[in-house]
Parts: structure tokens; sequence; C-alpha cells
């Protein structure tokens, strides 16, 4: 865990990763839902025809964005040239070294942001009763960053029922997209 960087390497078992890599996404569960790898590089090299499994390598880049880490790359063995497989292995090596020396991180992709909002509405929502660890954890690394923090909203979504009465909602709903537009208006004005 006190390494800057991470390589993960498996072979590709039944158009998965092997059983040892299932065994340790099983038991690292004890870690909950908060990113434990938060700050590392991590690159995965692959022994088998990972051009073929587009599931998997997503599921490659969804783990190393939960799990806070920044991905360098993956790099497998499909190529039938072994020079070419040397190249890609140099350039993985090189980009992390310098990334981690710089502290460089790539944008988060919908894969992480996704997977992050959808951990934490559920764990601040109906899942906190049986999550507490994660609960404690999230609101000490900050994750709970949804706009509900502010006083305001939160008790504005109290009388959120009421739209459903049609006198209110007859009356809300055609000043609904104005004040969606508001915050906007002075740069709308502009153009």
């Amino acid at each position: 865990m006190a390494a800057d960087l991470l390589l993960f390497g498996s072979d590709i078992r039944d158009r998965y990763l092997s059983a040892r890599w299932k065994t340790f996404f099983d038991r690292s569960f004890f870690r909950g839902h908060a990113p434990s790898l938060a700050g590392k590089q991590v690159a995965w090299v692959v022994a088998g025809p990972m051009r073929q499994l587009p599931n998997l390598r997503q599921i490659m880049e969804a783990y190393t964005e939960l799990q806070g880490a920044n991905l360098l790359g993956i790099v497998s063995d499909e190529y039938i040239d072994s020079a070419q497989i040397d190249a890609l292995l140099d350039d993985l090596a090189a980009r992390g070294t310098a990334w981690a020396a710089s502290g460089y991180r790539q944008p988060v992709t919908f894969l992480g942001e996704g997977g992050h909002k959808l951990f934490r509405d559920r764990i601040w929502g109906d899942l906190r009763f049986v999550f507490q660890a994660d609960h404690r954890r999230y609101r000490e690394i900050g994750f709970y960053d949804f706009p509900q923090r502010r006083i305001g909203v939160r008790l504005l979504n109290l009388f959120a029922p009421l739209i459903r009465l049609s006198f209110v909602r007859r009356r809300f709903v055609p000043r609904m997209k104005e004040g969606m537009l508001m915050p906007f208006r002075r740069v709308l004005d502009a153009v």
C-alpha cells in the first residue's frame, strides 16, 4: 500500500481474469466502498486476447478509477511481434515513473464519476445503516460533494412532494425553466 506504482498482471481465463484475481476482488471487499488506492499509478499487464474483450477492459478501467488510482494503461501479449510488446511495456514503465514523479492524474471518465455518484448517493441514503464505516470514511475524505449539503436546498427538498398537487404544479412548472437558467443568465444575455 506504500507503493506509488502498482503493476497488476494476469492471464485471461474464460473471458475474465484468473481465479486468483477473482479471489483478490472478493477478499478486498473488507476495505469497503471507499477508494483504497488513491493517488497511485496503476498499470495492467495481461496475457490473452484483450482486444476481443472490451467488457474486461472496462472492468479494469472502472476498478482503477473507483479505487481512486490513475490508470497508466493496459498492455497485453496479443501482438505477434515481441518487439512491439517490449515497446509497449517500455512506454508503460516510462510513463509510470514520469507520472508518479509529477503526480499526474488523468481526468476522471464516466466510469469513475458515475461510480462515485452511485456509491455516494447509496451510502448517503438507504445503505448508510448497513455501511456505517463507509459513511464515516466518505465524510472524512469529502466524498459527499453533492449540492444537498446546502441547508436551503435541503429545506426546499422537504417540500418536494407538494409538486404532486396539480394547483402547485400549474403554478410552479412554467417558472422552472427560467429558474434553471437563472445562474447562467449573465452568460446567455452576453451572447
